[in-house]
């Protein structure tokens, strides 16, 4: 991988663990320096390879789940008593991203003890694979007064950001960058799926726009883990997944760009449309709970 290719999964890594991807981003185009303007509620962008692709953060796809007046379901979420007991670097990456996109999903519904507690295990298992240094009990103080606050959770955890990113980039930890992004895309696909087989359409088609996001995930996986991983059983599943996500169906609209110049940008509005039938909608959920378990047993 080239350095900017690294650069670009640790970034998005450290997003993932920190929760700090809001926002609109901007890239230049060209010589005139216009501004090409992405929508950062629907998508980060990841180069790998000199091609962009898209994959969510949990915020944005818990923010899109609460934002489609689906009910807030704590019952869906993991059990977070046992985060100490994972053993090996990989298992607690993995559980990281999980326990990442709970905390997300959690907080955007004001449920703060419950976000807290999520908060908590995020950083034990930071502290465990060497990615933060210590929360302060100040840190923790401020985080338990605003327990009931969402926003003032999410921002206090972007204390978590720099400190991630600069340990991911100075160490070069690919494999674990990778395992935090797998985990929290399950996750959140999976509370996605669920909501959508309560019949929230708009869940449904959110899900299925992860067709690209499964592909670039097993992408990134092959770049940057060995032969253990790949012969694994959660690999197999990640395998069946990408499989069941390659049957959903996408077509291209296109509209003409929005165009400002007198702020030399370019607002992108053609879109792809994606859909599944009911069938595949269960079939990506029954994966999605298997692969979950794996990460969660492991």
């Amino acid at each position: 991988m080239t350095n900017q290719i690294k650069k670009k999964l640790l970034w998005y890594a450290s997003s993932i663990i920190f929760l700090a991807s809001c926002g609109e981003k901007s890239i230049e185009r060209g010589e005139v320096n216009a501004v090409i303007e992405i929508d950062s509620a629907k998508a980060n962008i990841v180069n790998i390879s000199g091609e962009l692709f898209s994959i969510p953060s949990p915020i944005q796809t818990s923010l899109l789940i609460q934002n489609s007046k689906a009910a807030y379901r704590p019952d869906l979420l993991s059990n977070v008593e046992g985060y100490k007991q994972h053993q090996t670097n990989s298992a607690k990456a993995l559980n990281l991203g999980v326990f990442g996109t709970d905390m997300a999903y959690s907080s955007i519904y004001e449920d703060g003890q419950k976000a807290l507690e999520y908060f908590k295990a995020v950083n034990y298992l930071a502290n465990d694979l060497g990615i933060s240094g210590s929360i302060s009990p100040a840190l923790i103080k401020r985080l338990g007064a605003n327990a009931d606050n969402p926003d003032s959770l999410l921002t206090l955890t972007g204390r978590f950001y720099e400190e991630g990113d600069a340990y991911l980039k100075k160490n070069e930890r690919y494999d674990i960058a990778s395992f935090i992004i797998l985990g929290g895309w399950i996750e959140s696909s999976l509370l996605t799926s669920k909501s959508a087989l309560d019949r929230n359409e708009v869940a449904k088609i959110r899900l299925a726009e992860q067709q690209a996001s499964s592909a670039t995930i097993n992408e990134i996986l092959d770049k940057t883990t060995g032969d253990e991983f790949q012969s694994s059983d959660l690999a197999t599943v990640l395998d069946s997944i990408a499989d069941a996500f390659a049957q959903v169906e996408s077509s291209y609209a296109y509209t003409a760009p929005i165009i400002n110049p007198d702020t030399k940008t370019t607002r992108l509005t053609s879109r792809t449309e994606h859909s599944m039938s009911d069938s595949l909608l269960t079939s990506i959920h029954q994966l999605l709970v298997s692969a979950k378990a794996k990460i969660s047993e492991q």
